[in-house]
């Protein structure tokens, strides 16, 4: 049990982390050079340690394009321009509410059905998020918003959103073209972060660079640290964790991420936690019971979803 702690323990440090490392470069930047080097050392090892499992097919270039361009590119920069304005502990909570949208996708597209019982865990998962919603840090207010959303938010939200879809077409190719989740991630990771990083140089010129500048240690070690805990360490850790126990408590048990991450964003960003964070944590934690009440049953009755074994931070 103290390793799945352990597990969320280190996701939800990706956000303090990612908060920090905003301190010295811009989001683009940072979400390129994060992804980039994740999906080099994924590539490097199923290359060198698993090659058999090394392959790519052209045919399937459509399906790797949505991967890199939503699921890295669109995600990993609206989440750090998200949370360069927010409190880390607030986009860790929002990041709860992609379990629901994974759903939601699933029975769009692959007609998988939810019980009574998930439609309505899964409205009073949104209903959650109202609370914390409701606040707004001097950042947000700086950007502006839109009805009670501020633009950091949708950000985020759009992330999350892009994120969840990025798990159906990951399923497809995983489950139905035999790819490897290592070799998934690797491409994905590796070009999406080299869109990024083309996208800042494009843009921003060597500005982020040269924000770096004079803080090469600290960037260097907080990248590293980012990189190796949520592309590698927790990836391999998930998988060995779901040779014990099922799909279904490890993703029932991620109501402690936001926990964690308000404990990480109290520690070392001096966050202020608020009321409404511990209400909506407790909101999404009672959907999150009600939601997965129904997936607790013998694998022989009823089949476990693939796209929640295979995740990355």
């Amino acid at each position: 049990m103290w390793l799945i702690i352990l597990l969320y323990a280190l996701f939800s440090s990706s956000f303090s982390f990612g908060k920090m490392l905003l301190q010295y470069t811009s989001p683009i930047f940072l979400a390129g050079i994060r992804m980039s080097l994740g999906g080099i050392i994924l590539l490097a090892y199923q290359y060198f340690f698993a090659h058999k499992h090394f392959r790519f097919k052209r045919k399937h270039t459509k399906y790797y394009v949505q991967l890199i361009v939503l699921g890295i590119y669109v995600t990993y920069i609206l989440r750090f321009w998200g949370l360069n304005y927010m409190p880390s502990s607030k986009v860790c909570i929002l990041y709860n509410i992609a379990p629901f949208m994974t759903s939601f996708y699933s029975y769009y597209f692959f007609g998988e059905k939810m019980t009574i019982k998930q439609w309505i865990a899964l409205f009073i998962g949104f209903f959650g998020m109202i609370p914390v919603l409701l606040t707004s840090s001097t950042g947000e207010m700086s950007i502006g918003e839109i009805a009670f959303l501020s633009w950091p938010e949708l950000a985020v939200i759009t992330a999350v959103a892009t994120h969840s879809y990025s798990w159906i077409i990951m399923r497809k190719l995983i489950r139905d073209k035999s790819y490897s989740p290592m070799m998934v991630n690797g491409i994905s990771m590796f070009f999406g972060g080299l869109l990024a990083l083309a996208t800042s140089f494009l843009f921003q010129g060597i500005a982020p660079i040269q924000q770096i500048s004079g803080h090469v240690g600290p960037f260097i070690g907080l990248l590293a640290a980012t990189t190796f805990i949520g592309n590698i360490f927790c990836y391999n850790l998930y998988g060995y964790l779901l040779k014990k126990y099922s799909v279904t408590f490890l993703s029932f048990a991620g109501f402690m991420g936001p926990l964690f991450g308000a404990l990480y964003g109290w520690y070392f960003l001096n966050e202020k936690i608020g009321w409404q964070f511990y209400l909506s944590t407790a909101i999404v934690f009672v959907a999150l019971y009600f939601f997965y009440q129904d997936e607790f049953t013998p694998p022989k009755q009823k089949p476990q979803k693939l796209e929640d074994a295979f995740q990355y931070d």
